[in-house]
């Protein structure tokens, strides 16, 4: 039988949740260790022998809370694309949630382990934005060489470009206009 106390699931979860919550309210460079053992109600020592450095348990933190990424498939492409996107242009105009997503992409531009963590993040979610796309090219709404993984950058960069850099809102709205603007750019014809 293995020595120490079992791991406790609660303590791991206020751990994970006092993360988020601190990041948001003071950025990765103002997150500490220590603040967050604090908030967890937990010793520094318990959250170092699961996460290696505060990066990485930001990543662990923003997986655990992340829903896995939409998979509709409503029979249109426009409904679609509205789908897999006003989601994610809610999180990133919810103050908290927006923030967490900017401090996670500054991290992975700094640490090539974090990088990874975050590319294989990503990946999981333009896998559904790309069966989209399949079922779009099977239905006949856009040619079979539709370039699946630029039409994704298309769809979703208005709305990281805007809370990552010109900090101007982003809501359901721009992302309704921005589906429609790249279906235009496809030649399809957007139903009004």
């Amino acid at each position: 039988m293995a020595g120490g106390r079992p791991r406790d699931p609660h303590a791991e979860e206020a751990i994970l949740r006092a993360t988020l919550d601190l990041v948001a309210e003071v950025g990765l460079s103002g997150l500490t260790v220590d603040a967050v053992a604090a908030r967890a109600g937990v010793g520094k020592a318990t959250i170092y022998r699961r996460w290696s450095s505060k990066e990485a348990l930001l990543f662990e933190a923003v997986a655990t809370v992340a829903e896995e990424p939409p998979s509709p498939d409503t029979g249109s492409l426009r409904d679609d694309l509205l789908a897999l996107s006003v989601p994610l242009g809610e999180k990133l105009a919810d103050p908290h949630q927006g923030r967490v997503m900017v401090e996670m992409a500054a991290a992975a531009a700094q640490d090539d382990a974090l990088r990874e963590v975050q590319r294989a993040f990503v990946e999981r979610r333009r896998a559904s934005g790309r069966a989209i796309l399949r079922r779009a090219v099977d239905r006949g709404e856009v040619p079979a060489d539709v370039d699946a993984d630029l039409v994704l950058d298309l769809v979703v960069g208005p709305a990281i470009y805007r809370s990552f850099l010109s900090h101007r809102p982003v809501d359901a709205d721009l992302m309704v206009r921005t589906v429609d603007a790249v279906l235009a750019g496809l030649a399809v014809a957007a139903p009004s």
